[in-house]
This record gives C-alpha cells, sequence and structure tokens, in this order.
C-alpha cells in the first residue's frame, strides 16, 4: 500500500484556475464573480514548504469588484509572467470593449497588469475566456471563450496573428511543441490548425467505442510529441473515461494516425495534466477523486478518493514532477507528494 502523503491551504475564495510558475509557485486564481462583495475576485501565488508540509501565500492581487473573477489562468514557460482571463464591467462588456485576455508581471514577487487584449466581443456577461494556454517557448498565447471563439496571440505584442476562429462547443486547445500547429477539442471533434493563418489540417470525430457507445471529448493536450486527449461516454448506462493518445510523426507530425485508445476512469473526467516529462498523467473525476496515470502503458497508478469537497476545477504539476497541486469549489488548493516509490516504478517502465 503506498502512503499519500498531501497537504491543502484554504483560501477565501473559489478556484477556477491554477498553474505552477516558472520558478515551481503555484498560481491559482478565482473569486465570487462581479458585484459579489462578499467573495473577493483574487489572484494568489503561493510556495510549497516541503519539510514543514504546507502551502505559503507570497502575494496577492484583488481585482475590481466590479469585475469578474478569473476562470482561467497559464504561466509562461520562461518568464515571469500569467495570463488570465478576467471580464471587464458588465457596462463595458455592454459596449463591446470586453478586455478579458490580461498579462500580469511577477518579477519581484509583485502581481502588475502590463497588457489587455480582447478575444471575444460578445455582449451576454455569461461568456467569458475558459481557456488561457502559453505555447512551449512562451512565444504564443492560445485562447479560448464560451461563445466559441478561439485565438492565437503574439505574446510580445498581445496581437493576433489571424482573425479568430468560431467552432461550437469548444472544450479545450493546445499548440504543439513545434510551435506549428495546435488541437481544438469540441465535444464531437477534435481539430487541428496551423498557428500561422488558423488552417484546418485534419478533423477527427469523436470516437465511438465499441460501435456503440458515443462520446465526447472533454480536453486536449501536447507532450513530447504526443497528443492527449481525453474523452468522455455520453450513452446513457456507459460508465467510465478514456484517453486517447496519437503519436507525432517528427519527419511527418500530421495528419495523425491510428489512436492509443485506454479506460482509465470509472466516473467521467472533469480536468487532467500532464507532468513535464510526459511520464504521468493526472485526472480529476466527477466523483472527487484525482488519479494518477502512467502514460507509458496507460495503466492507472493511484487514485485517490474524495480529494475535495466540491468540484476539482483544475489540476497541474510541479515542474520537478514531485507535486501535483489541484483546487475547486471547496476554496481550497491541495498538493498530494507524489511517492517516490512510484516515480521510480514509472522511470523504470517507461
Amino acid at each position: 500500500m503506498v502512503r499519500v502523503v498531501t497537504f491543502k491551504k484554504r483560501v477565501d475564495f473559489p478556484v477556477y484556475g491554477l498553474q505552477f510558475s516558472l520558478d515551481n509557485q503555484l498560481v491559482a486564481v478565482g473569486g465570487g464573480g462581479a458585484n459579489n462583495s462578499g467573495t473577493k475576485n483574487k489572484i494568489v501565488i503561493l510556495s510549497i514548504e516541503a519539510e514543514r508540509k504546507r502551502l505559503k501565500e507570497t502575494s496577492s492581487l484583488e481585482l475590481s469588484e466590479q469585475e469578474d473573477c478569473a476562470m482561467s489562468v497559464a504561466t509562461h514557460p520562461q518568464l515571469p509572467m500569467i495570463a488570465a482571463g478576467i471580464n471587464s464591467s458588465q457596462e463595458q462588456i455592454q459596449q463591446g470593449q470586453n478586455e478579458q485576455c490580461r498579462l500580469y508581471d511577477t518579477h519581484g514577487g509583485r502581481i502588475k497588469q502590463v497588457n489587455t487584449t480582447c478575444t471575444s466581443s460578445s455582449k451576454n456577461p455569461e461568456d467569458y475566456q475558459k481557456i488561457t494556454r502559453f505555447s512551449y517557448s512562451g512565444k504564443y498565447l492560445l485562447t479560448g471563450t464560451t461563445d466559441g471563439k478561439v485565438s492565437v496571440l503574439n505574446v510580445s505584442k498581445l496581437s493576433v496573428v489571424f482573425p479568430p476562429l468560431r467552432f461550437q462547443n469548444v472544450q479545450d486547445a493546445d499548440i504543439d511543441t513545434t510551435e506549428t500547429h495546435f488541437a481544438i477539442a469540441t465535444t464531437k471533434a477534435l481539430i487541428i490548425l496551423s498557428v500561422q493563418d488558423g488552417t484546418v489540417e485534419q478533423v477527427i470525430d469523436s470516437p465511438c467505442l465499441n460501435r456503440y457507445t458515443q462520446c465526447d471529448y472533454r480536453a486536449c493536450r501536447y507532450v513530447n510529441n504526443k497528443l492527449y486527449a481525453i474523452v468522455n461516454p455520453t450513452t446513457k448506462g456507459s460508465k467510465g473515461a478514456f484517453v486517447c493518445v496519437w503519436n507525432l510523426n517528427k519527419r511527418k507530425p500530421y495528419p495523425l494516425r491510428k489512436a492509443r485508445t485506454c479506460r482509465i476512469s470509472r466516473k467521467n473526467i472533469t480536468s487532467f495534466c500532464l507532468s513535464d516529462k510526459g511520464d504521468l498523467l493526472a485526472y480529476a473525476s466527477t466523483d472527487l477523486s484525482v488519479g494518477l496515470v502512467d502514460t507509458s502503458t496507460l495503466r492507472p497508478v493511484l487514485k485517490v478518493n474524495k480529494a475535495h469537497g466540491f468540484a476539482i476545477t483544475s489540476l497541474s504539476f510541479d515542474h520537478t514532477g514531485k507535486y501535483l497541486a489541484s483546487a475547486g469549489a471547496d476554496n481550497c488548493c491541495h498538493i498530494m507528494v507524489i511517492p517516490k516509490t512510484l516515480i521510480l516504478v514509472v522511470q523504470l517502465y517507461s
């Protein structure tokens, strides 16, 4: 029996996004939303004190009560920089001036806004930027909003590389490690596009497992010349979520060939992430559990039941692969210490 060490920190807001920064500090964002004086909208930076098994807040920024809370966040891979999706005030939204894509400088322990832009002109205050993701080098920023708009921005100017695209039921998106293509996961298709001009290169329909079980794509992520996609069954009576993995050929990565598919959870998956090395996959499911999967075998290797009290919204490995952070609507950030024996076993068979 592997003993799992966990510790947590309670914050004063529901957390909708978190990710480890370049220096392995944990950035968490969330809040109560616009015009909610009872629950603040905040960006906080937390450091792990390993010996004391605790999270310590090192910096925070309280956002305006008139604006929405941050619904997504990404940390730059090479600079002390944060990108977040934060709706402007309802008045600005109605005027079509929603500056929901924001960049923050975190140099010196301070969180300072340095640039903003609009990624959707929707006048519906319920629409928000649900996807915020830097490319592998940090040259590009990929965003997606709930009204279906997807944008690739040049980070240095925070300007679009090509006009925004629109799709139905956008769930997730990510840029490949060569920064030449990106994938968009909609519920019914995985779409591969060119980073340069947005040209569609390939469309992969959602799989129909066992020829009878209808499925939806939930999330996608690139790592180590592989594309991972989480697939949740939608057919009544079906149980368990799957992962699909495509290997990218170095000489000709696209079109993608046949995927490896394996069930990794008995419940539908709400969130997932991959370690920097690509050896571990973490997922959160609807039963509030958090699980780990060895990517070389696609076999589950660890599961923590009832990891949170409410829905788990976000997961992130630290850059060493020693810690897994999770957060959700229960106003808590949790840290799981990945067991050393587990790391050794995964490395041995990778």
